[in-house]
């Protein structure tokens, strides 16, 4: 009876020390105790790297995950240091595999202790074999016109690699229609810039094309910018008519010049003046300021400019 109650806390220890061991250990996250019983303890180890062994350069294999799940069952301590040390592997031999879809592979453990036992999981998955094509590919650089404040417009767009090697079957390469260095950030930029990005193959209806192996999987592209803007002359637009008996010397805003900034280069060729409206028919006075009227193209464009907002000093006399 003793002994089977200093077998009972022993194994409630066990499982208590491990699972305050992956609370406090930020490196062991990947680590699960499944349970303890009967002088065995059983845990799952996850995220475990999937080796493959086959000939990497005849062939190409899809449907391979990158890593898988691992239980372990055995003495509680065994489970605990192996869980732990990770001295064991996940493998897959392809090594007299042929090329051929649909195939059904059964995954194994290697390296652990000859009295623990481990499986995996998933325990056999579906891959298809193919003959192993690589192919040179031109990189496009793209920048999604979003990400461009008002005002600056493509100037020059370089990457580093501008070829690279795509490897996978045959199929899969010939859908390849153009790859793209693009980058996942929206940041808005307004100066040149240089972008760590990634390379993406895509078919002819822009469809991403997963299946392929990219050499290598991204590149550094240089964005250059230049400045669409210039200076332009402000009109004064009058609205309405000058009160009985008043007749108009003068309308003059406080600026006559103003810098405007367009999204393209033919926008801002649109663009040879900017307008300020002015009400007339509420004047009161021979000498009138009105503040804080608004500057507006009559072009269909978008347009920013550096002085939005004018003071208008209007003039008139008694007739």
């Amino acid at each position: 009876m003793r002994l089977k109650e200093k077998n009972q806390l022993k194994l409630i220890s066990f499982l208590i020390a491990i699972l305050l061991f992956i609370s406090v250990n930020q490196n062991f996250r990947n680590l699960s105790v499944v349970g303890v019983s009967d002088n065995t303890a059983t845990a799952w180890v996850t995220d475990v790297p999937l080796e493959v062994d086959y000939d990497r350069d005849k062939l190409y294999v899809v449907g391979i995950p990158n890593t898988v799940s691992v239980k372990i069952s055995g003495s509680p301590s065994k489970v605990q240091k192996e869980s732990v040390a990770k001295n064991f592997k996940a493998k897959l031999n392809l090594k007299n595999a042929q090329i051929g879809d649909d195939q059904k592979v059964k995954l194994e453990v290697e390296g652990l202790d000859k009295s623990l036992e481990g499986t995996v999981e998933p325990n056999t998955i579906t891959i298809s074999i193919r003959e192993k094509v690589t192919k040179e590919f031109k990189v496009t650089p793209i920048v999604r016109k979003e990400r461009l404040l008002i005002g600056y417009e493509i100037d020059k767009l370089s990457v580093t690699n501008e070829t690279v090697k795509i490897s996978g079957d045959a199929d899969s390469i010939n859908r390849i229609k153009e790859v793209r260095a693009e980058s996942e950030t929206r940041t808005k930029i307004n100066k040149n810039i240089k972008e760590e990005v990634k390379l993406i193959a895509y078919d002819s209806d822009y469809n991403k094309i997963d299946d392929v192996q990219i050499d290598p999987g991204t590149t550094v592209m240089s964005i250059d910018l230049k400045n669409v803007e210039k200076e332009v002359p402000i009109q004064v637009n009058t609205v309405g008519n000058l009160p009985q008996g008043y007749e108009l010397v003068s309308v003059t805003p406080d600026v006559s010049k103003v810098t405007v900034r367009a999204e393209t280069q033919s926008d801002l060729d649109k663009i040879n003046e900017m307008y300020v409206d002015v009400d007339l028919s509420d004047i009161k006075e021979e000498t009138e300021e009105r503040s804080n009227l608004k500057i507006y193209s009559k072009e269909d464009v978008r347009v920013a400019a550096d002085t939005p907002i004018v003071k208008v000093t209007i003039k008139v006399k008694k007739r």
